[in-house]
């Protein structure tokens, strides 16, 4: 055999071992990384779960309300008492420095939608109306006395205005801190409609998928720190937010219910005279003022209530404005400022 054949046998099973060959392999490695740190992220998830029921327990009392577990915090004492609502996917601790700035001056309540915080998670509807007559009843157990003052923010807020519509002779004023914008001119169509519910199917899976493999628990530590929470709050706020459960009721309340959300905020959007502050982190502001097709919203907003304050918190944006003590501040002012209208007569604002 000559020299010149041996060569090209000898090369010949370097020609298979070609692209596709090394291709194989980095797909075999980079799948079995990937196995492995999916494997080792649901085990740090199952670990720091046990770890958060042990850790954190509930912050206030436990009342049954319709068959299940409700969850509400009261500090202080006086009247009114300020009911705190908390936005999508959250639960009271978010008012974690509201609340304490708010306790020396009167009672502050902030409570647990159920699947958040230490609220047992329930099957059903989880519309605006149904939410609200939940608290109604967890307000009547726990012998909280009307009329309130009510703050939400963001989802929270339109379930505060909507408790104002709904419940009128118990509510006193309420203060809206950067309210999330639904109304029915928004999705005119059930086509926009079932779009909308099909993004929070995939809301859903991608939050399942991330709270099961510890990703929600990883980046949420840092975002609560940077909004400007303690970081022993911000680190329990990540556990009370990092379960399967929130993810599902924050897709209840929001996907399934969003038609129901719709008809119920534009069921109160006349307050008549009812006093009604409506705060904005100044990013968020920024934000809307600068999208024509939000723009209306923000500014419909302030129109809904004859008297009627709206600020500004400038530099906060939608987490830091209750997470950070100087912007929590301006809102706990904004709250104090109501109920001196309410006590005294006088015109909000003036």
């Amino acid at each position: 055999m000559s020299v010149t054949s041996q060569n090209e046998m000898s090369t010949q099973p370097m020609r298979r071992r070609g692209c596709f060959f090394y291709l194989k392999r980095a797909t075999l490695g980079f799948s079995l990384v990937l196995i492995a740190l999916v494997l080792l992220g649901v085990g740090y998830q199952t670990v720091a779960s046990e770890l958060d029921k042990r850790s954190y327990a509930p912050r206030g009392q436990i009342y049954t309300v319709n068959g299940h577990q409700m969850h509400l915090v009261c500090n202080g004492s006086g009247s009114p008492a300020v009911i705190l609502q908390a936005g999508a996917s959250a639960e009271s601790l978010w008012w974690y420095r509201v609340q304490q700035q708010l306790a020396p001056h009167t009672q502050v309540c902030a409570y647990d939608r159920p699947g958040m915080g230490w609220s047992d998670p329930v099957e059903g509807s989880r519309d605006p109306l149904t939410i609200n007559a939940e608290l109604h009843t967890l307000l009547d157990r726990a012998g909280i006395p009307a009329p309130y003052v009510m703050a939400g923010h963001s989802y929270g807020a339109i379930l505060t205005r909507v408790y104002a519509a709904q419940y009128p002779n118990e509510v006193a004023g309420i203060i809206l801190v950067d309210s999330q914008l639904v109304t029915p001119k928004r999705f005119a169509s059930e086509g926009e409609v079932n779009q909308n519910r099909s993004y929070w199917d995939i809301v859903q899976g991608l939050g399942s998928v991330m709270t099961r493999v510890g990703l929600t628990r990883l980046i949420g530590n840092g975002d609560f720190q940077r909004f400007g929470y303690p970081p022993e709050i911000a680190q329990e706020i990540v556990g009370l937010q990092a379960r399967l459960q929130v993810v599902d009721a924050y897709y209840a309340e929001n996907g399934p219910a969003f038609p129901a959300l719709q008809a119920a905020s534009a069921a109160a959007e006349n307050l008549g005279d009812l006093p009604v502050s409506v705060l904005w982190a100044s990013q968020t502001n920024d934000q809307n003022q600068g999208n024509p097709s939000l723009r209306p919203f923000m500014e419909e907003l302030s129109t809904y209530s004859t008297t009627t304050v709206t600020r500004v918190v400038e530099g906060a944006n939608h987490g830091s404005i209750l997470g950070m003590e100087e912007y929590a501040r301006q809102v706990s002012e904004a709250v104090l400022d109501l109920i001196d209208a309410v006590q005294t007569g006088k015109r909000l604002g003036s």
